[in-house]
């Protein structure tokens, strides 16, 4: 009798009260199932989808195209937490983790859209926050952190515990310690994952080290942040600019018997520890009808510092990177917002960009 084959991946849709208002939250999570005998990274991703009133949910043709090129590629990447800071170093599988989730008034996510932007950042934290439940579990930690660390996005936090679609409590499904994260979202969605600090490695310590984090953002909407926000586009952009360029705010001060000041070379190190443990990575259409890529760049110039431009042919698509190479821009020829019929064209850019600066990725 043939055995019958364990599936490489356990997908789950639970419902988790989002830290902002309780707010209940559609929440599609992918597991690996498969043990490796080889030392793994895993790795937290979450997906976010775009503008809601506009249609925008998880089932979106872009996010749905993310979620299964994460299940179905094998990403590996330096091994940080092993290889000195000036070795190239070795390069590690990649076992991803993914949530694709609904904001608020999305899918079957309740609540509605708000005007501001502000509760979706507490819904993306949330997503985070769970996420990381598997690797600081049974603790409070999570509230106190978000009580006085700058990652904080609202004054409350996840409850830890997950619901069916009836509304019964269920088991929080084992996830594995995660010692990355990607942060990715679509228009609208990667507009609120650009404003999410890159989590800490202890969320208990506020002050510590942040988790290498790579940012994914697909048709980014600067052209109409304002309408997206309610004309609060300039918070939006000065957190995205603190995260991509590194000038992060200072966490809530403590008080001078518990902290002793930091010399400046020691607050300079940090600074860049930090700057170099975050990545982003834009891809955006030459039709896109809401941010053309002139607009897009001259907001990329601005916040996020990128400086080169390589041509790739006439009339052709084009690339744009940093100097340092942690923010790269992608602008594919004849795409427009919506992708439809050209999500290969993502997913084959993001490949290329991926094997370039990290290692290699191979189908399973």
């Amino acid at each position: 009798m043939a055995s019958i084959p364990i599936p490489r991946r356990y997908r789950i849709v639970m419902y988790i009260p989002s830290k902002n208002d309780g707010c209940m939250l559609e929440v599609c999570l992918s597991i690996p199932t498969t043990v490796s005998s080889q030392p793994m990274a895993y790795t937290g991703v979450v997906i976010s989808h775009p503008y809601g009133p506009l249609g925008g949910s998880y089932n979106n043709n872009v996010v749905g195209a993310m979620v299964q090129w994460f299940e179905t590629y094998t990403l590996q990447a330096k091994d940080q937490d092993n290889t000195p800071s000036n070795d190239s170093g070795s390069s590690v599988p990649l076992a991803c983790v993914i949530c694709a989730f609904n904001f608020r008034g999305c899918g079957k996510s309740k609540g509605k859209t708000s005007w501001f932007g502000e509760a979706e950042r507490d819904d993306y934290q949330t997503i985070i926050d769970f996420l990381q439940s598997g690797s600081h579990p049974g603790s409070s930690h999570l509230e106190n952190a978000q009580q006085e660390s700058p990652s904080s996005t609202g004054t409350s936090s996840w409850n830890g515990k997950a619901y069916d679609e009836t509304g019964r409590e269920i088991d929080l499904p084992r996830l594995p310690f995660l010692s990355r994260f990607i942060l990715s979202g679509y228009s609208y969605g990667g507009m609120i994952a650009s404003t999410i600090p890159p989590p800490l490695r202890n969320p208990s310590s506020p002050n510590g080290a942040h988790l290498p984090t790579t940012y994914i953002l697909i048709s980014y909407p600067a052209g109409v942040s304002w309408f997206l926000t309610s004309g609060s586009q300039g918070s939006f952009s000065k957190r995205a600019k603190a995260i991509l360029i590194g000038e992060e705010e200072s966490s809530t001060p403590s008080s001078p018997s518990s902290q002793a000041p930091l010399s400046d070379d020691h607050a300079n190190a940090e600074a860049r520890g930090k700057q170099e443990s975050v990545e982003a990575y834009f891809i955006t259409g030459t039709n896109d009808q809401f941010t053309s890529p002139k607009t897009l760049l001259s907001w990329l110039k601005t916040n996020a510092g990128l400086d080169l431009v390589k041509q790739e042919g006439p009339m052709s698509s084009w690339t744009m990177a940093r100097s340092d190479g942690a923010v790269h821009l992608d602008v594919v020829e004849n795409v427009d917002h919506f992708w439809l019929d050209r999500e290969q064209g993502i997913l084959d850019r993001l490949q290329k960009w991926w094997m370039e600066t990290h290692s290699t990725s191979t189908p399973k």
